[in-house]
């Protein structure tokens, strides 16, 4: 059965990987850059807003990957955050392989400071 939910999830999330990614952060000391996909923002709740983001490595990194698309939900009142998809891709972007894949609907919220790119992501959906 997880096989199978697994399967609709990559498939149903297929269209993401041609998404029109905005740039939200570019950190070059950990060669890294964070973007948000604006047409996958959806209502999950009176504050709360869903959207992927995908964070992109200038180096592969532990675990083998070099990119990474999360579904996010945002407390857009608390300025806090959780995460329920991963995906792990092999190249930048999200190219290549997908190498790997959690969900976990019961992740705890994180609150994250007003400097973060999650910040500036949750202003943006939030608005």
């Amino acid at each position: 059965m997880k096989r199978i939910v697994l399967v609709i999830l990559l498939l149903g999330f297929y269209n993401a990987a041609s998404a029109e990614w905005v740039l939200v952060n570019s950190d070059t000391d950990n060669k890294a850059e964070h973007y948000f996909d604006p047409d996958t923002v959806r209502q999950s709740g009176e504050y709360l807003k869903k959207v992927w983001l995908l964070s992109s490595y200038g180096e592969k990194q532990r675990g083998g990957y070099q990119s990474l698309k999360t579904l996010y939900e945002f407390d857009c009142n608390a300025d806090r955050a959780r995460s329920y998809t991963m995906l792990l891709y092999s190249g930048v972007m999200a190219k290549g392989n997908t190498i790997g894949a959690h969900h976990d609907e019961l992740k705890e919220w994180f609150q994250y400071p007003e400097t973060s790119f999650f910040k500036q992501i949750s202003t943006t959906i939030c608005n």
